[in-house]
């Protein structure tokens, strides 16, 4: 009667941890049509051509990450807004950078680090982090408005 009981308790035991392993990774692939439709937008106006790879919805934040045909990952809020561009080691278009980052931080970068591209640009509460595609590399936080917070290098 105990084997029996301790073989039960074992089995709930390796049951419990199964499914508590199966619920950290809440992650599931959509198609691109369920992605918010500003998400689409973003994709369709600034990588128009470019063969979406893959989708995933995320449970936290960002809340969806797209893969591109092209290297490039894309991040987005749950509300649909661009989280992060990373170019993978490749520069982010110029477009993207004219229209999504505040022209103080690409005249920073401009002028601080002239021979350098951004490859890498994200939005967070404090503000905006861009990475540059330099050795060693260079990560720059700034405030909302443009201004520099930190300058890193890795």
């Amino acid at each position: 009667m105990k084997l029996k009981s301790f073989g039960m308790t074992v089995i709930l035991l390796l049951s419990l941890i199964g499914m508590g392993i199966s619920c950290d990774d809440d992650d599931k692939k959509i198609v691109y049509n369920n992605l918010p439709v500003e998400s689409r937008h973003f994709i369709e106006n600034y990588f128009a051509g470019v063969e979406v790879s893959s989708v995933v919805k995320e449970d936290g934040e960002p809340h969806y990450k797209v893969e591109l045909a092209n290297g490039f990952t894309l991040k987005f809020y749950r509300n649909g807004g661009w989280q992060e561009v990373d170019g993978n080691g490749m520069e982010i278009p110029g477009p993207v950078q004219y229209d999504l980052l505040p022209g103080a931080i690409l005249t920073y970068v401009a002028q601080e680090y002239p021979d350098a591209s951004i490859v890498e640009m994200s939005q967070h509460n404090y503000g905006y982090e861009v990475n540059l595609g330099t050795q060693p590399e260079v990560e720059l936080k700034f405030n909302r408005d443009g201004g520099i917070i930190t300058d890193i290098v890795d």
